[in-house]
């Protein structure tokens, strides 16, 4: 890259920065792998990106209610805290391989082990999720969340009963605690959580990919200019396990993996169906009674895929979606961080 260039590069991040570029933001699960995706998110903000818009499911749902309910709007501060209660502090007497595990005896913040050995046949969980409801509790602005005037906002669950997936969102109701916890209420680790008489577990099962739901939550305004941002925590990997251990993980990576563009051809494929999109937009009539069908309106507003962003990840086993070690946690963290930093050196901020 000349001087030149970079010159002209470091001239628009500073202009963005003092512009404060709006987006919209979709954030995926995969446990304590959530740590890369408050990296990222830190460092658009960083940047001068805005999200106007969030769309969470897991951990995922968890950073985004402390973006949506961040305290007096300050988003770095708010995934700052939320991550400091729920990593684990060292112990000295752990060592570094097994850090990565300790979670397996439970986080205070995040959740405990059940103890009721006696009603254990009915168990339908290995643990209680009080705690980070708790957290939820201190850590987000429900009140702020719950304006969608400062940022419009949805987590995604999949109904037990059903097997349909269900969106939570600022626009039609009253966002809680619950709904964020039943975002990632993953079996048979977490139990089921119940609202309103039906029973949730993590949207994740259905997609972890909650791109849908920021697609519907763009104004017909936004949809010719808005950057919607993907932190992809679980990008296609092609590897044939050859272990047990690496069987399971690759199982919980074909089921996280993002099921949504894969019928696309991946994220080149959706901007390419949204360009196709704008061409049938441009050819149909402004007054041609097909732009009255709800099924229409609804097609043209995938035009909005046109400004899709994907930060990739680096591939990780699954099983560290487990490792919330002050060691694991901060390598993820400062990953996103770096990606997102590698992302805008190419990225237009025309």
């Amino acid at each position: 890259m000349t001087t030149m260039t970079m010159t002209r590069k470091s001239a628009k991040a500073v202009e963005a920065k003092s512009n404060k570029t709006k987006i919209g933001l979709v954030l995926q699960g995969g446990g304590a792998l959530g740590a890369y995706e408050y990296g990222a998110v830190m460092q658009l903000v960083a940047d001068g990106f805005v999200p106007i818009i969030v769309s969470g499911v897991s951990i995922g749902a968890i950073n985004a209610a402390a973006i949506a309910g961040a305290k007096s709007g300050d988003i770095a501060g708010s995934l700052k805290e939320l991550w400091s209660r729920i990593t684990l502090a060292p112990n000295p007497f752990v060592p570094e391989h097994f850090a990565k595990m300790q979670s397996m005896f439970g986080n205070p913040a995040f959740y405990r082990n059940r103890s009721d050995w006696w009603a254990m046949k009915n168990w339908t969980s290995f643990c209680d999720t009080t705690p980070i409801r708790q957290t939820l509790r201190e850590v987000v602005d429900f009140r702020r969340l719950n304006d969608a005037s400062l940022m419009r906002f949805c987590v995604t669950a999949t109904n037990v009963a059903t097997g349909g997936q269900e969106y939570f969102d600022n626009l039609h109701m009253e966002i809680g605690p619950e709904h964020i916890v039943a975002s990632g209420s993953l079996p048979p680790s977490f139990p089921a959580t119940e609202i309103d008489g039906e029973f949730y577990w993590d949207g994740g099962l259905f997609d972890n990919t909650p791109l849908r739901p920021v697609i519907q939550m763009v104004a017909t305004s936004e949809i010719e200019s808005l950057p919607i941002f993907v932190i992809d925590l679980v990008p296609s990997f092609d590897a044939v396990p050859r272990t047990i251990a690496e069987v399971k993980n690759r199982m919980m990576e074909l089921s996280f993996e993002n099921r949504f563009w894969d019928e696309f051809g991946g994220p080149k494929g959706l901007i390419e169906h949204a360009d196709m999109l704008e061409e049938v937009a441009s050819i149909v009539p402004s007054d041609h009674p097909i732009r009255d069908n709800q099924f229409f309106a609804n097609l043209m507003r995938y035009r909005v895929l046109r400004h899709l962003k994907v930060v990739p990840a680096s591939h990780q086993a699954m099983s560290d979606g487990m490792d919330f070690s002050a060691a694991g946690v901060e390598a993820r963290r400062m990953a996103g961080q770096t990606a997102v930093k590698r992302f805008l050196d190419t990225y237009n901020y025309e």
